[in-house]
C-alpha cells in the first residue's frame, strides 16, 4: 500500500504533468485520480508510462462511473527466459513436422511421384516451419518495438499427420494502449499469411494433376481447400473438369499454414483475433463475441481449438485484461488492419471435411 499522504501527493504531482487531475478515489487501498482526457491522451499516457518507469509502476487508464481514472500497478519483474527450452521445443518441432511429411511422401514415393521421402519430409517440415517462424517473429518483433515484454516462441510439437499445433508467445505485461494492442495481435497472422501465400504458390506449382483413371483401386485423403488454394489452382495449373490435384508437401504445409491462420484469428479470448476484437469492441462485447467464436469452432469442425477455448474461458483468469491505456481511440488506420484481418480469415478458413476417397 502507499502511504496515505507522501505517495498520494507525489503521485498525484507526476499525473498532473500529463493529465488535468479532478480528484482522488481509492483503488484497493492504492491511489487513483479521475482525470480530464486531452485530445492527446495516447501520447500523454505514453509518457506518463516512460516517467514512471523507475519507480516499478504501470500506470492504469479506464473508465469508472463515466470517468476517466489513472491507476496504478506494480510492474512484473522482468523475466528471465529460458531460451534452451524454446531451442529444444522448436528442434522437436523440427523433428516432428518431417515425420508428418516423410509420412505423406512415402506414398508419392511408391507412386513415383517424387524421388524421395526425406526430400518430401524436408520440404513439408522447412515450409511450414517457416510460416510459423515469420508469423511468431512478427508478435516478436512488434512487443520489441511497444516496449512489451514478451518470450521467445515455444513452438508445440504433435503427432502426424500435422506435426505441430503452431507456438505461442508469452508475455509479461498488457500493450499500452489499444492501437498496440491491435499491432500485437495483427502482426503474426499478416506476416505468416504472406508467406503461407507464397508457399501455396509454390506447392501449387509442383503438386500433381491426375486423371481419375490413373488412380483406379486407390483410396485418398480430400482434403477441402480454402478460397485461397482454390483460386491460386485455377491461376496457375487450371486443372480440368474431373482431374484431381494430389498435393505436394509443400502445398500440404502451405495449407497448414492458412489453417494455422485462420485458428489465430479466431476472435475469442486471448487469441491474436481477440485481441483484435478486444481493443475494437471493448470488454463486454470481446467476451460475447469469444463465445460465439467457440461455436464457430464447432461448426467448422476445429474440435481441439473449440475446447481449449471452452477451458481458457471458464478458467479462473478468463477475462482478457485489456491494454493499459483502455480509454483512448483506437487510430483510424486500426480499423482498416481489422478489415484486412477479416478477409484473410474469410480466404484461410475451412471447414475440416476430410473424408477418404476411393477410386
Amino acid at each position: 500500500m502507499f502511504e496515505p499522504s507522501s505517495a498520494i501527493e507525489n503521485l498525484s504531482r507526476v499525473v498532473a504533468d500529463y493529465f488535468p487531475v479532478t480528484g482522488h478515489v481509492d483503488d484497493g487501498g492504492r491511489p487513483a485520480f479521475t482525470v480530464d482526457l486531452p485530445p492527446d491522451s495516447k501520447k500523454r499516457f505514453l509518457a506518463l508510462r516512460d516517467r514512471l518507469e523507475p519507480t516499478g509502476l504501470l500506470p492504469l487508464l479506464r473508465m469508472r462511473d463515466g470517468h476517466p481514472v489513472v491507476s496504478f500497478l506494480p510492474k512484473p519483474p522482468r523475466a528471465q527466459w529460458r531460451w534452451p527450452v524454446n531451442v529444444l521445443l522448436f528442434v522437436a518441432t523440427l523433428g516432428t513436422t518431417f515425420l508428418s511429411g516423410y509420412v505423406m511422401a512415402v506414398d508419392l514415393v511408391s507412386s513415383k511421384l517424387i524421388p524421395s521421402a526425406v526430400a518430401g519430409g524436408l520440404a513439408f517440415s522447412l515450409s511450414l516451419m517457416l510460416i510459423l517462424v515469420v508469423h511468431e517473429m512478427g508478435h516478436k518483433v512488434i512487443s520489441l518495438l511497444r516496449g512489451i515484454d514478451a518470450s521467445l516462441p515455444y513452438f508445440i510439437p504433435m503427432i502426424p499427420p500435422v506435426g505441430t499445433m503452431g507456438a505461442v508467445i508469452v508475455t509479461r505485461e498488457p500493450a499500452p494502449n489499444r492501437d498496440a494492442l491491435i499491432d500485437l495481435g495483427a502482426s503474426g497472422p499478416i506476416a505468416g499469411f504472406l508467406v503461407a501465400v507464397a508457399v501455396v504458390i509454390v506447392g501449387v506449382r509442383a503438386s500433381f494433376v491426375l486423371s481419375p483413371s490413373a488412380m483406379v483401386g486407390q483410396t485418398l485423403v480430400n482434403y477441402p481447400d480454402p478460397l485461397l488454394v482454390q483460386w491460386i489452382t485455377q491461376l496457375f495449373i487450371h486443372p480440368k473438369e474431373g482431374q484431381v490435384l494430389l498435393m505436394h508437401p509443400i502445398l500440404y504445409a502451405g495449407w497448414i499454414g492458412l489453417l494455422v491462420t485462420s485458428l489465430n484469428l479466431l476472435p475469442s479470448g486471448m487469441l491474436d483475433g481477440g485481441h483484435v476484437v478486444r481493443s475494437l469492441l471493448g470488454a463486454r462485447r470481446h467476451f460475447i463475441v469469444s463465445w460465439l467464436a467457440v461455436l464457430a469452432a464447432f461448426a467448422l469442425r476445429y474440435w481441439l481449438m473449440a475446447a481449449l477455448l471452452v477451458v481458457m474461458l471458464t478458467s479462473v483468469r478468463r477475462a482478457h485484461p485489456g491494454p493499459l491505456d483502455d480509454v483512448s481511440p483506437v487510430s483510424p488506420g486500426r480499423y482498416i488492419i481489422g478489415v484486412v484481418l477479416l478477409v484473410i480469415f474469410v480466404v484461410s478458413v475451412v471447414r475440416l471435411d476430410i473424408t477418404p476417397v476411393r477410386f
